[in-house]
């Protein structure tokens, strides 16, 4: 079969017409009569991949694969995870969303391909073409958030770059949330999922196989005329019970299985995230539902299935359960705290505040669970009520208090800038927050994703005004509150002050190790509140910035090695020398933890961006932050970027927006004995 007619997907006239090979001329549209009995016999003569490519064309073979050739599959499927990581080896949070449609493919009997871009070292573009061409791939698909924008991308204009006629597919949250812009920034995508993605995406394959109309494929959206089609919504899956599990060896979880988690300060290796449910039945004003709106439970049977799987396999110790809505009923929590007990796995939920009683805590804390996540959002009621929270703040008070008397490391935070924010409101949150710090609540502003009721208000108030450009700009924090731009200015500057000053580094350091290979530290440090000692492997600059006492779930934030510092510094002078002006980009709260003790910080042609209009504006330690556009401004060709989880998709947007850019510098290469160069 020649390489034209190859993804004609059952075109019967372009097959008689191409003339590729003798067998495919002999299925012309005047002997379809009788091509059942003719098409088996010629098919003898091809070999095994020779019969793949041919039945690709044509339509008959769906009506004869089953009677005669079990073992022919029509087309190959390459499903990519994103890449997370710049550095193999680093931790990530391993997403679920894919590997369930990975097994959800491979149930309905597609042949599926697997890569996950967090275990492979090399440039994007060539291990796609790599694999593409490996496998003879017909279809490439991936998917995530808003925010994975710029990687979600790269995968699929790779796979166009290798053959125009490889048909691509993206889904997940920057599809569901916003269908048309999601897959206008995607640009390289030929179809959307639309909502869940383990009915509809293989219907929508097995509809390229048949060459069916894909009109008649629930919950795709997909350019035809230059128009986007969006086709009947699909029902949410009713039974979880029924989706296959996570095809956890497709994306080599093993490898991620044995490193100590960089997030939330959990400190344990062989950790995973698990769900109970899907959605949630609440609508909070800045909350995106990508599972659905309509709650649904697996059966807790199911779960402990998954679970042994997953501890006899993986070794699995700590858990993290991922429902937006874990305990919404106190008998379900009761018998899965019965049930995860004799597992003597350690393990930590989401909770709401007004669900919280001290027998549901005590119950928890008897089950090995060490941390209760919350929704907190505001210490002010006519704020919660604003964000249709549907809780008072009294009981915020109640959890927290129980959560923390029960030894419960608490997970949560008070998010700034809702649409009824005032200075009033935020300052009351703020003095709160002040004569709480036992908690180790966080501090943050509200992003507006596409899809929330928030974003719909951004965009008929105009702050939002080009929803492509929003997305490519990593969805920054705008300001949709009653806050002018002083007072945000302000309030920003707090909260990226204010944490780094109540969060104490551990006491008695000692033991200390420095892995400068891989951008780690490992130590030993007594708790400040219990003074527990304890050991802290594996720590990663830049990338965790909270650690958890394993006692009393105290919390603690990273401390500062003095060597570090002078190695930065000494590498940043290096960088002065041979580049002139420098910017670092993304001003998170560990770099800003950093800045008082950083020399070189506001020095002439040292600067600080961030794409976030709420902290452009603002101050930390003294030293203003600017807005991106002051690298063309200033004439800057070095950035460097101390967001280290955001690293890929910072740098594409620089150099999509900032071509003079030459130099984009993850600050983790800094952190090393400076006899080498920095920039290569």
């Amino acid at each position: 079969m020649c390489d034209k007619e190859r993804r004609c997907f059952g075109s019967w006239g372009a097959a008689a017409a191409g003339g590729c090979r003798p067998a495919c001329d002999a299925l012309c549209a005047d002997r379809i009569s009788d091509a059942s009995l003719q098409f088996p016999l010629l098919l003898l003569s091809f070999d095994a991949g020779e019969k793949s490519e041919c039945c690709k064309n044509f339509k008959i073979f769906d009506r004869i694969q089953s009677q005669v050739f079990h073992e022919v599959l029509w087309m190959n499927y390459l499903l990519v995870m994103p890449r997370f990581v710049d550095t193999i080896g680093e931790w990530y949070h391993f997403p679920l969303g894919i590997p369930y449609v990975s097994s959800s493919m491979k149930q309905s009997g597609l042949r599926v391909f697997t890569l996950n871009m967090n275990s492979r070292e090399g440039v994007t573009r060539e291990i796609i073409a790599e694999e593409i061409r490996a496998h003879s791939i017909d279809v490439v698909l991936t998917g995530g958030l808003s925010f994975q924008y710029p990687a979600i991308r790269e995968i699929l204009q790779a796979a166009k770059e290798v053959d125009p006629r490889i048909v691509t597919v993206a889904g997940g949250g920057i599809i569901t949330s916003a269908p048309a812009a999601g897959m206008e920034v995607l640009e390289f995508a030929d179809y959307g999922i639309v909502g869940e993605g383990e009915e509809t995406t293989p219907a929508l394959c097995h509809a390229l196989e048949c060459g069916e109309d894909v009109m008649a494929v629930e919950g795709i959206v997909y350019r035809d005329d230059g128009v986007w089609m969006r086709t009947k919504a699909r029902k949410e899956v009713a039974d979880l019970d029924a989706i296959p599990f996570p095809d956890y060896d497709g994306f080599d979880f093993s490898k991620i299985a044995a490193m100590v988690p960089s997030l939330l300060g959990m400190n344990e290796d062989h950790a995973i995230t698990m769900t109970t449910s899907r959605s949630c039945p609440f609508q909070c004003t800045f909350c995106f539902h990508t599972s659905g709106s309509h709650y649904r439970k697996r059966s807790l049977d199911n779960f402990f299935e998954e679970l042994d799987l997953l501890v006899e396999k993986y070794h699995i110790k700590y858990i993290f359960v991922s429902d937006e809505l874990f305990a919404i009923n106190m008998q379900r929590v009761v018998e899965f705290c019965a049930r995860i007990k004799p597992y003597n796995i350690r393990w930590w939920a989401q909770f709401r505040v007004c669900d919280v009683t001290e027998e549901m805590v005590r119950i928890l804390k008897d089950s090995n669970c060490v941390t209760m996540g919350f929704g907190l959002e505001s210490a002010d009621d006519g704020i919660l009520r604003s964000m249709n929270k549907k809780i008072r703040f009294e009981q915020t008070e109640k959890a927290l208090a129980l959560a923390y008397q029960y030894g419960l490391t608490i997970q949560g935070g008070f998010i700034f800038g809702d649409v009824e924010e005032t200075i009033e409101t935020a300052k009351r949150t703020l003095d709160w927050w002040k004569a709480h710090t036992e908690y180790g609540i966080t501090l943050n502003f509200i992003t507006t994703y596409p899809g929330t009721p928030l974003y719909k208000t951004a965009l008929a108030r105009g702050i939002i005004k080009d929803e492509v450009k929003f997305i490519r700009d990593g969805c920054p924090v705008v300001n949709l509150s009653k806050m002018s731009k002083e007072e945000m200015d302000w309030l920003a500057g707090e909260v990226m002050r204010l944490p780094q000053r109540a969060f104490l580094p551990p006491e008695d350091i000692h033991d200390v190790h420095v892995d400068y290979a891989h951008r780690a530290l490992s130590f030993t440090g007594k708790c400040t509140e219990c003074s527990e000692e304890n050991r802290w492997e594996n720590v990663r600059f830049f990338t965790r910035n909270v650690l958890t006492c394993k006692k009393c779930g105290k919390k603690h934030k990273l401390p500062i090695l003095p060597e570090v510092v002078r190695y930065i510094t000494s590498s940043v002078e290096i960088l002065r020398e041979e580049c002139g002006k420098i910017a670092f980009w993304g001003i998170n709260d560990y770099f800003a933890t950093m800045i008082p003790d950083l020399p070189f910080v506001g020095a002439a042609g040292v600067f600080l961006i961030d794409n976030s209009k709420i902290k452009q504006g603002s101050e930390v330690d003294g030293h203003l932050i600017h807005s991106p556009e002051i690298l063309d401004a200033e004439e800057i060709d070095t950035v460097v970027v101390p967001v280290v989880s955001l690293m890929s998709t910072i740098e594409k947007q620089i150099h999509q927006a900032f071509p003079r850019v030459k130099n984009v510098i993850n600050i983790l290469d800094l952190v090393k004995p400076t006899d080498e160069k920095c920039v290569g």
